[in-house]
């Protein structure tokens, strides 16, 4: 697949936010018109609304480093409280797929952007209590039911063969501590991992994660176009090997 143009960056599990839209004068403020044409062209696109479309490029953007753009992302995604609850929650759970050196990276992000939106303050959002690590457990095994369904086991088997420490914290921290957290439905979360994961460059999570969308009831071609929208700042093999994942499991 041809890499194409880049930007210039080179039970409450179903809380429905505000809708978030693209707003394109926006998009050619911060970009200027030439450049703003590639994200324009695959907002356009059907398969994902706005709203998706946006925390999923927050999320690869996160993924891949790229601080100018993921500025940029995090400016279009948000315009109120709603909005920001949505894009925290996308950068709070990045650190489990592409460690905390980039979600650290990408709160300094998220801070700049607030820094010029009067009135949406990250003060106003609330740390979740502190759980019992029994309780995380089980919240944790109720999420990853819902994502793996019949293969959860084998997945904890595995992974706790390879390390029963984390396989521990894959399910109390990982699934019970974070994708858990009720700000933000599984659907929206786990397309976001998906976005994540392609330009993590990660294909063994990947499958796993393209089958934990169809389990929470995504579509196909919502998967799809959380994968294609990273073309914009992915390598194009990545993409290419991504969606070809995306072709087996969805076969």
């Amino acid at each position: 697949m041809a890499q194409g143009h880049r930007l210039p960056f080179g039970e409450r599990w179903f809380f429905l936010a505000s809708p978030m839209s693209l707003d394109e004068q926006r998009i050619v403020e911060l970009l200027g018109e030439q450049k703003s044409h590639p994200l324009v062209r695959i907002f356009k696109r059907e398969g994902l609304d706005d709203r998706q479309r946006l925390l999923s490029s927050v999320a690869g953007l996160q993924a891949s480093g790229n601080i100018p753009g993921l500025t940029v992302m995090i400016d279009l995604a948000i315009s109120d409280l709603d909005d920001l609850t949505s894009v925290y929650e996308i950068l709070l759970q990045g650190y489990l797929f592409c460690g905390y050196p980039r979600a650290i990276e990408s709160f300094f992000c998220l801070d700049e952007v607030l820094a010029g939106k009067c009135g949406i303050e990250i003060s106003r959002t609330e740390p979740r209590a502190e759980e019992s690590s029994d309780v995380l457990m089980k919240k944790g095994i109720a999420a990853a039911r819902l994502v793996h369904g019949d293969k959860l086991e084998r997945i904890r088997n595995k992974i706790s063969a390879l390390s029963p420490d984390l396989g521990y914290l894959m399910m109390v921290e990982g699934y019970g501590r974070v994708l858990s957290r009720p700000r933000l439905d599984i659907r929206t979360r786990e397309l976001a991992v998906v976005a994540s994961l392609t330009t993590a460059g990660a294909p063994r999570q990947l499958g796993s994660h393209i089958r934990g969308c169809r389990n929470v009831g995504c579509e196909d071609s919502e998967i799809y176009e959380s994968i294609f929208t990273c073309q914009l700042w992915s390598p194009g093999a990545r993409i290419s090997e991504a969606l070809g994942i995306w072709s087996e499991v969805t076969d």
